[in-house]
């Protein structure tokens, strides 16, 4: 099958499955069959967040930033659902939903973003059913103080092989008590065992451990973002990989001061090529944590791990190595940098010492309304009518391969926001920033049009035959089409890097039909033009196809095949052919002529002036001698005397 082919073949493909995905997504999944629409154009839902803080003191401005930060990624990951999240007043946030609030975003902005330190008492497999898994900690190591490479990482990022839980037991879990009786009596604020120890997995917690399902680690977070912190609980990894069992909070994570990222270094003091994440506690945690770290580090905790909760999940939980006297630790496991700077923003952004309550909801009226999407959209059709009409003015019925393509273009796009619009994990949203990206869009497509159809007829100036015109112009366009857009998605990538809002907004637009633009020139222009060339119209080069070489100036044989002879004007110059009749020959406009004909011109013509410049010259040199002869002949039959008068001519006769 030719190239062209498959090129269409493989966009009518990507046609369908657009189509068809949105097709059952209205049908069974509760899509909208168009893109959704930003606060701006829509309107939407105003929450307003109360903060508080956990032990009544002052609430920091940084803290409130905080947590507009963790509220935005949480809603707004991508950064293009047009949810504005501010803080006013101090002591209060404002989100501003498009659209209808919905469960699961009314959850996210309600939840406080809340941290604490457990100690590990055993791990499981993440199903509801299975087989207890040794409590090997499952996560990254903390260090005291400086020694930032004195652990090493026993999770993901470790090199040592994973433990198979068929093969070994969490003795914690199965050789407790069940006529284990209650807990001591204890005074109020003071726990009956320390946390790390193992009289805390009784009969009921070893039930609950076994019940909670963490293949879906949504479904016990919340769970276990409400448990007390003098209980124990049940927490899962992100990922569902391990179901962890927790003794009672020991530090929470309002206690941390700082989380920061250095290089890891052998004790000797040579970089590894890795990173670590260091800890620095406040003077009310540094005692509890030293504690903890001492007891797992001396083996009197039913493992050596301890875990760091995150929003009812265990983020990371490392084995310690020694302990951390002073408050200060060093998390390492072999990390990218990429890798320490996620967890180091997770221990800073989790430490927020804030609750939020909601204070109000209400319904807010679109901000410009649907009379100015409707007034965006028409000056975007009149852009489109513009183009195609030049188009057509300048290319005649070639122009119907940059309205198919523009058509096709549109499609693509349409498909494309709707389907992002209805991702929860994206979750787009159009605004009139992304409308003022869809216009500009059409200019920069028609553009790619323009480049490769101009680099075609050029060609054909220079004389290839059309077929040939088409593949070498393709040649030479593709280059200035992939710079030219490779400069456009450039410009999108850093504005939407560096911008917020409906600037990110237009930025992601243009970045995504920079990229559809691309697929619509190589997998439907170049081929459908490849197609049309093939048929007589086209490719013999019809006056109205927009391939005809004589109306671009180009001079054609006179025969034209098959028994036909090309008149004057089809073949080139003819107004100028019937302007010279008229005028005369000397009147008329020099046709144009090859490359190797004018040289050849030009050479016949300079030999031609140098044959008259020898001529000339060999004339000058023999009227020389005749005259000199002459006036020696005369001198000689005369003597040197001119006669002056009869008798002396006489005289001389005889």
């Amino acid at each position: 099958m030719p190239a062209r082919r498959i090129a269409l073949v493989a966009l009518a493909v990507i046609i369908l499955l657009l189509g068809g995905g949105i097709g059952a997504g209205v049908s069974q999944g509760g899509w909208q069959a168009a893109p959704k629409l930003a606060l701006d154009l829509e309107g939407g839902t105003q929450v307003i967040l109360q903060a508080q803080s956990r032990d009544g003191s002052a609430i920091d401005a940084a803290a409130m930033e905080q947590a507009r930060q963790i509220m935005s990624q949480r809603v707004n990951a991508m950064g293009v659902a047009e949810t504005e999240i501010t803080v006013q007043g101090g002591t209060n946030i404002v989100v501003d939903v498009p659209g209808q609030l919905d469960q699961a975003t009314s959850e996210a902005i309600r939840q406080t973003a809340a941290m604490s330190f457990r100690p590990v008492l055993g791990v499981v497999a993440p199903e509801g059913s299975g087989d207890p898994m040794p409590s090997d900690g499952g996560g990254a190591d903390a260090g005291g103080g400086s020694d930032a490479g004195g652990a090493e990482d026993t999770g993901e990022e470790s090199s040592a092989p994973p433990v198979d839980p068929s093969e070994q037991k969490f003795e914690g879990l199965i050789g407790s008590d069940p006529a284990l009786g209650p807990p001591p009596a204890v005074a109020e604020g003071e726990l009956p065992y320390p946390a790390w120890s193992s009289e805390w997995i009784t009969p009921e917690v070893q039930a609950e451990v076994m019940a909670a399902d963490c293949v879906d680690p949504a479904a016990q977070q919340e769970r276990t973002a409400q448990t007390a912190a003098d209980e124990p609980t049940v927490a899962c990894a992100p990922d569902g990989s391990a179901k962890y069992l927790l003794g009672p909070e020991v530090v929470a994570g309002a206690a941390i001061q700082d989380a920061s990222v250095a290089s890891d270094v052998t004790p000797t003091g040579q970089p590894t090529g890795f990173y670590v994440v260091n800890l620095r506690f406040d003077d009310s945690a540094a005692q509890p944590f030293a504690s903890m770290t001492q007891a797992l580090y001396n083996g009197e905790g039913a493992s050596p791990a301890f875990g760091i909760v995150l929003d009812g999940l265990v983020i990371s939980a490392p084995q310690v190595q020694e302990p951390s006297p002073g408050g200060e630790a060093s998390i390492s496991g072999n990390f990218t940098q990429e890798q320490a700077s996620q967890l180091a923003d997770q221990l800073r952004f989790g430490a927020l010492p804030l609750e939020f309550e909601v204070a109000s909801e209400q319904q807010i009226s679109a901000t410009l309304g649907a009379d100015q999407l409707q007034m965006g959209l028409i000056a975007g059709l009149i852009g489109l009518v513009l183009v195609v009409l030049y188009a057509f003015a300048q290319y005649r019925l070639l122009a119907i391969v940059t309205t198919a393509s523009l058509a096709l273009m549109g499609l693509l796009t349409y498909g494309t926001l709707t389907v992002l619009s209805n991702l929860p994990e994206i979750g787009y949203r159009l605004s009139l920033a992304g409308v003022v990206g869809l216009i500009v869009a059409i200019a920069f497509t028609a553009d790619s049009f323009i480049v490769y159809f101009e680099r075609v007829r050029d060609e054909i100036r220079d004389g290839r035959g059309i077929l040939a015109a088409v593949d070498h112009g393709w040649d030479r366009a593709k280059r200035t089409i992939l710079a030219s857009d490779a400069v456009n998605l450039l410009a999108a990538v850093v504005l939407y890097v560096l911008s917020t809002g409906g600037v990110r907004g237009f930025a992601f637009v243009l970045g995504l039909t920079t990229i559809l633009d691309l697929l619509v020139v190589f997998l439907f222009t170049h081929p459908i033009l490849q197609t049309l060339v093939r048929t007589r119209f086209f490719g013999k080069g019809h006056p109205l196809s927009g391939l005809d070489p004589a109306t671009m100036g180009r001079n054609v044989p006179a025969y034209a095949g098959r028994g036909r002879v090309r008149s004057v004007a089809e073949r080139g110059g003819g107004e100028e052919r019937r302007r010279g009749r008229r005028r005369g020959a000397a009147s008329a406009e020099p046709a144009r002529e090859p490359l190797a004909v004018r040289r050849a011109r030009e050479a016949r013509e300079a030999r031609e002036a140098e044959e008259r410049q020898d001529g000339a010259g060999s004339a000058d040199i023999t009227d020389s001698p005749d005259s000199t002869d002459s006036t020696e002949g005369a001198d000689t039959a005369g003597g040197t005397d001119t006669p002056s008068s009869p008798d002396e001519t006489k005289e001389q006769d005889r």
